[in-house]
């Protein structure tokens, strides 16, 4: 989740009522498809199927080579976000509907392992559709840089209007771009590097590799994409057992810091592995992140430590 970059900073203020005001969107017409879609693998009798479940303002896209894990044994589905992959922006994500419908996606094979990779908004589907998928025992969750329950997202919305103003003064200038590419950084790092020249430099470096990948937030598509998340609260524990659940988290990650992760991995029983310097796009940040989760996911190999 990323908060929406106004034209003029104020505007924020602005911006947090109307999320907080918005109601509901409205639900997919009778008859309409989920928006799930297999991108490689068989769907004829897999051994198992790993769902890509993409954050606000992202597409499967960053995942990277997790698109391709699929085989004649493998199946590979991703989760298309209102406004992306030709998805119309009129019905916003519903977290509860987008995971009923990955439960429903893997009830067609109940014999097959199911594993879910989410970054985001997409591991807060990825928790939630968790527990609703028959013989959870058999079900794997890797969330990176993961939503926190309630009241995690209007948390993190409200420190982003601090950080916006502080990329604002370092530009010194209210350019949406140029503020954007600034804060980009603070999501990359998390806070702090702007008086820190080793890290600055860093940050720099980065942002100059992916700048021309970088766009400004539209309002609409953040709106339709993460408003859900504002009111999301924790699914309740079923018992049995449960899937295996590992969040992936960067320790300096400004939108859902460390310590609310600490307590949504102890309430769901799940391990963390960290990456200590790394802010919320641990998929940039992270080298070794996607392969070690693939070992985890088809090798039940250690997928923390070295």
């Amino acid at each position: 989740m990323s908060a929406r970059l106004p034209s003029r900073l104020p505007g924020l203020a602005a911006l947090a009522v109307a999320l907080l005001a918005a109601c509901a969107g409205p639900a997919p017409a009778p008859g309409t498809p989920p928006p799930l879609a297999p991108v490689s693998g068989s769907a004829r009798a897999p051994d198992s199927v790993t769902f890509l479940l993409p954050g606000a303002l992202t597409t499967a896209q960053i995942f990277g080579p997790a698109i391709t894990w699929g085989d004649a044994r493998n199946l590979v589905v991703e989760y298309r976000l209102p406004g992306t992959e030709g998805q119309p922006l009129s019905t916003p994500l519903d977290i509860d509907r987008a995971a009923q419908w990955v439960a429903e996606y893997a009830a067609r094979y109940p014999e097959a392992r199911i594993n879910l990779m989410g970054y985001s908004t997409g591991a807060a589907i990825a928790l939630t559709a968790a527990g609703r998928i028959s013989n959870p025992g058999r079900v794997k969750v890797a969330a990176l840089s993961s939503a926190t329950p309630f009241p995690g997202a209007l948390l993190a919305l409200l420190r982003a209007g601090p950080q916006l103003a502080a990329a604002a003064l370092d530009e010194g200038s209210l350019n949406r771009r140029r503020v954007w590419e600034n804060y980009t950084i603070t999501l990359l790092l998390g806070p702090g590097w702007r008086q820190d020249p080793p890290r600055r430099a860093r940050g720099l470096a980065v942002l100059d590799q992916w700048r021309n990948r970088i766009e400004p937030p539209k309002g609409g598509q953040t709106r339709a994409q993460a408003r859900d998340l504002l009111g999301w609260t924790l699914p309740a524990r079923a018992g049995g057992p449960g899937p295996q659940i590992t969040f992936l988290h960067g320790g300096r990650d400004p939108v859902f810091p460390l310590p609310q992760i600490r307590a949504l991995a102890g309430k769901m029983g799940g391990q963390i592995c960290l990456w200590p310097e790394s802010g919320h796009l641990l998929y940039l940040t992270a080298p070794g992140l996607t392969p070690r989760v693939r070992d985890w996911f088809f090798h039940d190999r250690p997928i923390c430590g070295p």
